[in-house]
């Protein structure tokens, strides 16, 4: 027998690792957060979550791959200041009344998920960066306001918004050694 023969054979019996199939998770609140932060003149931070919201992520964990799909109900956006809650989702910025929804779907591949937003009333490529670790995806990205037709206050809104999801992951499953 040949030397690569005996290797086929030998690696033949050995066990080979568990490979884990992808998952699929429903995203909704408390398990998942979709949140916002906006500047006030550029500087201040006024951070935001949207409270009701629902879409899917299937996944593998061993290969950092996924696909999502998310959307959001504008006017469920909780923030500490309700005036500029108000103005957020008022007509002037995300106008809640016109395009009640903020959609995302997507497709990641570590480090990054390509996708797409829609977001009032327009729909624009928008790639978010994955931190991936074993208990959490968060995936983290900016838009510019005027991108989507938000040009309302431009000194005093800031022109960015940063859009952070945090998706809680199961713990993963070991294979058994038998």
């Amino acid at each position: 027998m040949r030397p690569r023969d005996c290797l086929a054979l030998l690696l033949a019996w050995l066990p080979l690792p568990a490979h884990a199939a992808s998952t699929q998770l429903e995203l909704s609140p408390p398990a998942s957060e979709v949140a916002i932060r906006t500047w006030g003149l550029g500087l201040l931070p006024f951070d935001g979550r949207f409270t009701s919201f629902h879409g899917s992520l299937r996944y593998d964990p061993d290969q950092h791959t996924c696909r999502v799909t998310l959307s959001v109900d504008v006017a469920s956006l909780a923030m500490a200041d309700q005036t500029v809650r108000n103005t957020i989702v008022g007509e002037e910025f995300m106008d809640a009344a016109r395009f009640p929804t903020l959609t995302y779907a997507g497709a990641c591949d570590a480090p990054d998920v390509a996708g797409t937003l829609g977001m009032h009333g327009l729909s624009r490529p928008l790639s978010l960066s994955l931190d991936w670790n074993p208990a959490r995806i968060v995936a983290t990205g900016e838009l510019r306001r005027d991108d989507w037709g938000m040009t309302a206050m431009p000194i005093l809104a800031g022109h960015t918004i940063r859009i952070r999801v945090s998706i809680a992951l199961p713990p993963p499953v070991h294979a058994s050694r038998d």
